[in-house]
């Protein structure tokens, strides 16, 4: 080799290591950007360990972290992922699993202390975040060709858009965050380069990771793939290829997921998610001014039920996308199609029908707009290309698109709802706006010595103004010692308890609990539940008999003591000393929390008559009824429930009863529009939440001579409440029919349960666990079709004599879906290799 040519080699060699070391540090800039800046406002925010808060809100409070630690229990313990018992009275785990719990490095938790679940949800969230930047940079990096640290910063708003502001929490979404570029690259390969791994591979994943979100995703893709066909196909034949390409590799994608979906739907067809509605009438939501106002700084993000989207992306990105199109760089077709896919967005954050398609054909119940991260993407890749062809923009269309912000924010004054979009946002967005305006025309249009030191300080301005939006908008937190006080107190008396107990099932409740999935968190068998899967005819159950029930959770408030029995409810959780009465007794205590073993208790399972379910015939919104004519059908002579005689009276708002005759009370109260309820008799006081659901108060044991005082504590105004007192013989009558002929089981694991049972007379086995596709019951070692009681419970018909009853769990369709996505995987890999083969034979 020459010198010369060695010395070309060398430069050339010289310039590859600049570029890989150019394009790491690119990378590893867009990652920890966001991350430091997360990390900072964290450390504001006194978040553990650098103080006594955590970031658990909204569902992440009552569902990831309980969720997550009933997923760190079965691995660290071995149990089975297929069902749990420790969710509701019974859930199908794989499902919650695809809902919720897919994403891979959920599996490091196997790493993770058992104390220390939400600090392990917290940094997979700083991770995540930092993924998304990186995600981000590596798509316009690849697809504009060029590796700058522009792209971190632009990856940066990305990573912390107003929907990250808005959805941080929902940690089971980000995963498509960060897979959605790679996915959208993939597909331009598809396309321009007929490679399809990239794209096959990065949407099964996603898929896998959050099918929901997914959705959305494959929305978009549909849509960009027709872009790209018709700006980067050339030939009517080639079309064709590319459409059987495109289709083939997403229905393969689609099946790698199969071993999750297809059990997922099984289970929400029990859900009160299941079906859909198409909508009948179109609908528009707001303005098209109202709606863009939200793309300003510091605006409040919006999680509730009036579809406000989150479209925060920066306010440099806006003068960007302004330049984008008056760019003369870019061809006038290219910024057609773009606007027009731009307007569909705005759309569809407006319009009911196309709101209701982008959400699976759902409307979702608050977190609306959830698809605006795609439109955040679409918007932020404008800027960025923009800003590579900034040489075709003039001084004029800086000024112009300047111009045409502060025009816009101006009308916002006078046409936006100032409780959506304040006059400071509105204020700063301008100044944000002129000053990079001004910054622009130095960089761009100044002299040379200006360029760089523009440059910089408009990157600094950007990281700025994310790191002080985000931290007035994202990252609410709650107190974690709150959160976490209960926690060794409780476990420990539910040891203590155990070690007394020779039943192999039994279930435990909270009086005072802190969310409706505390079983998960305290591990233990229980019957409230909060989830998007749960079995919704056990929450119409519920409502019949007065506790509380709805369309994705069931509680045991409002539970009496033939309900409670029926539930196999044997302890009670309390931080009140005076829950003592005929009807419980104290297990176990510390001072701190009590635990009160209930005397009118079942085990798993007990028979009923073959008629029972069609003498009953509960009625809707009548529990006292319901639960009265239960009673009676059990052997009550009297009413299980009757209207207390004494003197009732309000007083400024506060209901109050004299008690006459000692006795356990309850109450209906009529104006569900109280959230809570406080009632106070003596030194017991008791706090009831969400009492606009609708359920029976619990007012306790009371001695003649007590006052109850009843108070709406969110509203003034009186409050409608009829008491009722619990009559023990009527209780102890139809407690004494259902306990004469019980199953309790001999063996108990979450996916086995065996046990026997003698029959007096034939009639039905009432288990109280939801009545799903993955029970398979035996009867004396043959499997038999069981019904469904109540819409709710597993029912089994048995005849008189002694018969040993075995249950099985099996994930209903898991085999099928394991079985569909290995043959989804295995022709691609087919594919893949005989692609290898013929290329390597060319």
């Amino acid at each position: 080799m020459s010198r010369y040519r060695l010395d070309d080699f060398r430069e050339s060699e010289r310039k590859k290591v600049f570029k890989i070391s150019h394009g790491a540090g690119m990378y590893l800039l867009a990652f920890f950007l966001p991350v430091f800046i997360s990390l900072g406002i964290l450390i504001k925010n006194d978040v553990f360990p650098f103080g006594e808060n955590c970031i658990l809100h909204i569902d992440m409070y009552h569902q990831y972290a309980p969720f997550f630690t009933e997923l760190m229990d079965k691995l660290k313990h071995g149990e089975s992922l297929l069902y749990s018992f420790q969710i509701g009275l019974g859930s199908d785990f794989v499902s919650l699993f695809a809902y919720y719990l897919a994403s891979p490095l959920n599996w490091f938790l196997l790493l993770c202390p058992k104390d220390y679940v939400i600090e392990f949800m917290t940094v997979l969230i700083l991770i995540k975040i930092g993924l998304c930047g990186s995600s981000f940079a590596f798509y316009v990096g690849k697809h504009f060709h060029r590796e700058d640290y522009a792209a971190a910063v632009f990856g940066c708003f990305y990573a912390l858009s107003g929907y990250m502001a808005a959805y941080s929490w929902d940690i089971m979404w980000l995963d498509c965050l960060v897979l959605a570029p790679v996915i959208f690259w993939g597909l331009e390969m598809l396309v321009k380069e007929r490679k399809t791994g990239l794209y096959c591979i990065s949407l099964g994943i996603a898929i896998l990771s959050n099918f929901y979100i997914s959705i959305m995703i494959c929305i978009y893709c549909v849509l960009y793939f027709l872009i790209l066909l018709f700006e980067e196909v050339d030939t009517f034949r080639e079309k064709i290829k590319t459409c059987l390409r495109f289709a083939l590799y997403s229905l393969l994608a689609g099946l790698m997921g199969a071993v999750l979906i297809i059990p997922e739907a099984i289970i929400l067809s029990y859900s009160g998610s299941s079906g859909f509605s198409f909508p009948e009438e179109m609908e528009m939501y707001f303005d098209l001014v109202s709606q863009l106002a939200r793309h300003c700084f510091d605006v409040e993000v919006y999680t509730g039920r009036d579809h406000w989207p989150n479209l925060y992306c920066g306010v440099g990105t806006l003068l960007f996308l302004f330049l984008y199109f008056f760019n003369g760089k870019i061809s006038w077709k290219k910024k057609a199609v773009r606007a027009g896919v731009i307007l569909f967005f705005w759309l569809s954050f407006s319009n009911n029908i196309l709101d209701f398609i982008w959400h699976g054909f759902h409307f979702p119940d608050s977190l609306p707009g959830r698809q605006s991260f795609l439109y955040i993407f679409l918007l932020l890749t404008l800027a960025y290309e923009a800003y590579h062809n900034r040489e075709g923009n003039q001084l004029h269309h800086v000024l112009f698109a300047v111009g045409l912000i502060w025009g816009f924010l101006a009308l916002c004054t006078s046409v936006v709802d100032a409780g959506m979009v304040t006059g400071e946002s509105m204020l700063l967005t301008g100044i944000l706006a002129g000053g990079y305006g001004a910054l622009f025309i130095l960089w761009h249009f100044g002299r040379r010595e200006w360029k760089k030191t523009a440059f910089l300080t408009a990157a600094a301005l950007a990281v700025i103004e994310v790191y002080g939006n985000f931290s007035l908008t994202g990252f609410d937190v709650t107190s974690r010692r709150a959160y976490t006080k209960n926690w060794d107190s409780v476990k420990s008396l539910l040891a203590e308890t155990e070690s007394m107990e020779s039943s192999a099932f039994y279930r435990v409740e909270e009086m005072e609990r802190l969310t409706k999935n505390d079983a998960a968190l305290y591990d233990y068998a229980s019957s409230t539940i909060f989830s998007s899967l749960m079995n919704i005819g056990v929450g119409n159950f519920y409502r019949k008999m007065g506790m509380e029930g709805g369309k994705n959770f069931y509680s045991y408030s409002g539970s009496t003591p033939l309900n409670s029995a029926m539930l196999s409810v044997k302890y009670l959780i309390s931080k009140s000393p005076y829950e003592t009465s005929p009807l419980r007794t104290l297990a176990a205590q510390d001072g701190e929390n009590y635990i009160y073993r209930n005397l009118y208790t079942l085990p798993l399972g007990f028979m009923v008559e073959e008629d029972f379910e069609s003498l009953w015939a509960p009625q809707k919104g009548s529990p006292i009824y319901n639960l009265n004519r239960m009673a009676y059908l059990l052997g009550a002579k009297q009413e299980l429930l009757t209207p207390l005689d004494g003197a009732t009276l309000v007083d400024h708002g506060v209901t109050k009863i004299q008690v006459k005759e000692e006795g356990y009370l309850y109450a209906v109260y009529g104006d569900r529009s109280a959230p809570v309820i406080t009632v106070t008799c003596g030194d017991r006081t008791r706090k009831f939440t969400k009492c606009d659901h609708g359920y029976l108060l619990d007012l306790g044991w009371c001695q003649p001579g007590d006052t109850v005082e009843i108070a709406n504590t969110s509203k003034v105004e009186d409050l409608q409440v009829s008491p009722y007192v619990l009559n023990l013989n009527a209780l102890g009558e139809a407690y004494e029919t259902l306990n004469r002929q019980t199953f309790e089981p001999e063996y108990f694991s979450d996916t086995k349960i065996k046990g026997k049972i003698q029959v007096e007379w034939p009639g039905n086995l009432i288990l109280s666990i939801p009545k799903e596709a993955g029970w398979h019951v035996y009867v004396d070692g043959e499997e038999t079709e069981c019904k469904t009681f109540m819409d709710s419970f597993i029912e089994i018909p048995l005849p008189e004599g002694e018969h040993e009853i075995f249950l099985a769990y099996r994930t209903p369709g898991l085999l099928p879906g394991a079985v569909i996505s290995l043959s989804g995987a295995g022709i691609f890999g087919g594919i893949y290799l005989r692609k290898k083969k013929y290329e390597k034979e060319r």
